[in-house]
C-alpha cells in the first residue's frame, strides 16, 4: 500500500507502509503532534489557555450538568489523577469549572463546567474548529481526516503495558 507524502500542499513521493521503519513513523507522528500543539496553543492564547486545558474543559463538558468525577476524567483523558487534580484545581480557581455535590456517593465530588463559562466554550470550539481547518487540516481531503480521525480513535482504545510486554 502506498500513501502520498506532501510537504506544504505538494507532492513529494509515495511511501510504502509496508516498509515504513517504526523511526520514520515515530519521527512523524511527533513532527505532527508539535505542530498541532503549538498551533493549539497559539489559537487558544487569546482565550488564557492551553490545548491540555480545553481538552479537560471540553471533556466536562461532555458530560453535562451531572458533572464527572476527578479519576473518570483522569482514567478518560489518559493522565494521572494528580496531574488532573492540579489542573481542575487551577481552572476552578479561574472560575472556569466548579465542584458539585455527587448525590451517587457523598464521598467524591463532581466536575462541572461553570454556566455562565459555557458560552465561552461555544466561542472557543468555533475558533479552534476554523483556525485549524483553515490551516494544518486546510490540505487533508475531508474523507482521509474521517480516516486519520477513526484510526486515532482505535489506537486510543489500544490497552498498553505499564511496565513490561506480556510473555
Amino acid at each position: 500500500m502506498f500513501v502520498r507524502q506532501y510537504c506544504q500542499g505538494k507532492v513529494l513521493d509515495k511511501i510504502d507502509l509496508r516498509s515504513i521503519t517504526t523511526y520514520q513513523a515515530g519521527a512523524t507522528q511527533a513532527t505532527m503532534h508539535r505542530k498541532l500543539q503549538k498551533l493549539c496553543d497559539i489559537i487558544l492564547r487569546p482565550f488564557g489557555i492551553t490545548k491540555m486545558q480545553w481538552l479537560i474543559i471540553g471533556t466536562v463538558l461532555d458530560a453535562g450538568s451531572n458533572g464527572v468525577r476527578v479519576s473518570d476524567l483522569a482514567a478518560q483523558l489518559g493522565t494521572t489523577l494528580s496531574y488532573l487534580t492540579n489542573s481542575v484545581n487551577l481552572l476552578e480557581s479561574r472560575g472556569i469549572l466548579e465542584r458539585i455535590d455527587n448525590t451517587q456517593d457523598t464521598r467524591s465530588r463532581l466536575i462541572v463546567v461553570r454556566e455562565q463559562y459555557r458560552p465561552t466554550c461555544v466561542e472557543i470550539e468555533a475558533t479552534l474548529r476554523d483556525g485549524l481547518r483553515s490551516t494544518i487540516y486546510s490540505s487533508i481531503d475531508p474523507a482521509e481526516f474521517a480516516v486519520y480521525i477513526k484510526v486515532m480513535r482505535q489506537l486510543a482504545n489500544v490497552t498498553v503495558p505499564t511496565d513490561e510486554l506480556p510473555t
